[in-house]
């Protein structure tokens, strides 16, 4: 294996040893640095994004905290959260990643509220020279899922697509993506969200492109656009409100799954077809978006970047649902 020399035996790091509000992040100076297995690397972090599902998982919500509780909780060991990361390869003992190497991975495994992370290889990617560390550490999740999820929506030419929340983390990129696919597919694109959020989004597109704009916080009740696709980033109760838009036999792709149930369940009498979407960790991805960056066709806005101490500060920033784009650790 080759390796930086002198690497420590001890790192920061972020642990939980219990579910709760943001107090039970407790930041320690002594955790353990990880030892990678083969077929992985260690990478010492530069930036770790933060995501709703990291929030969740700290509640003890879905597969996250499932994981936690099966493997570290059950054998009494703290977890670090975090599955956003860039940084740098310190440690390799395979062909295709060295010593050096500017890498970034969305690793759901967790691991990333820390100085160090042990990564599978298949789920690493290198940053290109043009993608800044901060902008690589921030974008794995939000950028994986976006993309993914545009994939899995199969938009044809022509149609017309509702998207909601256009200004959250994975939001502002998949807005981005479908103003591309206005030039490329003529597809019409109508938001639901708030003025606030709509002026905000003004800065990332041309709103003269879109088809037209929802303000949720002024409708009762939505126009029928009769569109083929809702794109559902919120779920819920705003989520069986938007399904006014779409027209009979309609799709509707909603983000986080949990709600697609309930959503197929009160879309029943236009026989919509909701599908529930989940991304997946993938390097080929992950390092398409990062092109896209690179090739200036796609903009990550940071809100605000927090010391890794700080992380029970960031956790309460974005439970507050007022996030536009991304927040970052500073590693």
């Amino acid at each position: 294996m080759s390796s930086n020399q002198n690497l420590p035996k001890t790192q920061s790091a972020i642990t939980i040893t219990e579910f709760g509000e943001a107090e039970v992040l407790q930041h320690h100076t002594d955790a353990a640095v990880p030892t990678p297995k083969e077929g992985e690397v260690l990478v010492k972090i530069a930036y770790a994004g933060i995501n709703p599902v990291d929030y969740k998982t700290r509640q003890g919500l879905g597969w996250g905290a499932q994981n936690i509780k099966d493997n570290q909780f059950s054998n009494n060991q703290p977890a670090i959260l975090g599955f956003d990361m860039a940084g740098e390869v310190v440690a390799s003992n395979v062909a295709d990643f060295q010593v050096g190497d500017k890498v970034a991975a969305l690793n759901f495994k967790g691991g990333c509220y820390a100085q160090y992370n042990t990564v599978d290889t298949q789920l690493l990617t290198k940053v290109p020279e043009k993608v800044d560390i901060k902008t690589a550490g921030a974008l794995p999740c939000v950028g994986t899922t976006a993309k993914q999820m545009i994939d899995f929506a199969d938009i044809k030419a022509g149609e017309h697509v509702v998207m909601s929340a256009p200004a959250g983390g994975v939001g502002h990129l998949t807005l981005q993506m479908l103003i591309n696919a206005i030039d490329e597919k003529n597809i019409k694109l109508t938001l639901i969200c708030s003025a606030d959020k709509y002026q905000k989004i003004g800065n990332l597109i041309d709103v003269n492109k879109l088809e037209g704009w929802i303000d949720y916080t002024k409708e009762e009740t939505f126009p029928e656009l009769n569109a083929d696709l809702l794109l559902d980033l919120v779920g819920g109760d705003a989520g069986k409100k938007a399904l006014a838009v779409v027209k009979a036999g309609g799709r509707v792709v909603v983000l986080p799954s949990i709600w697609a149930e309930a959503l197929k369940e009160a879309g029943a009498d236009k026989n919509l077809q909701v599908e529930g979407f989940i991304a997946k960790p993938n390097a080929e991805d992950l390092s398409d978006v990062l092109k896209q960056v690179a090739e200036g066709k796609l903009k990550l806005h940071i809100q605000k970047t927090y010391p890794l101490a700080k992380t029970a500060d960031a956790h309460q920033s974005l439970e507050t649902g007022d996030t536009f784009g991304k927040i970052v650790l500073e590693v």
